[in-house]
């Protein structure tokens, strides 16, 4: 057994991997979920850029379309194209 593995077994009784990374739901977009999810909403088609340009106007916060396509998924919205071939958001 590593040095290492000796100290965590020691300090916490267990050899399982500390969590990485941040906690779920503490980024920055967190606090504008109901905003962002009543956008969505409202206008299902709307684009990635378009959201970001809006959060941005309204909000006062930056945020890349990619991370707020991220953000959307996680929160339980799909991309699905209706029958004209367009896409648009559901839960």
């Amino acid at each position: 057994m590593s040095v290492r593995l000796a100290q965590r077994m020691a300090a916490t009784g267990s050899l399982e991997p500390s969590q990485q990374g941040r906690p779920p739901g503490s980024g920055k977009l967190a606090a504008h979920a109901t905003t962002l999810i009543g956008w969505v909403e409202a206008e299902p088609d709307i684009t990635m850029p378009a959201l970001a340009s809006k959060l941005a106007a309204e909000r006062g916060v930056t945020a890349h379309p990619a991370s707020l396509s991220r953000f959307l998924l996680e929160q339980g919205f799909t991309v699905k194209k209706n029958t004209a071939g367009q896409r648009s958001r559901s839960r």
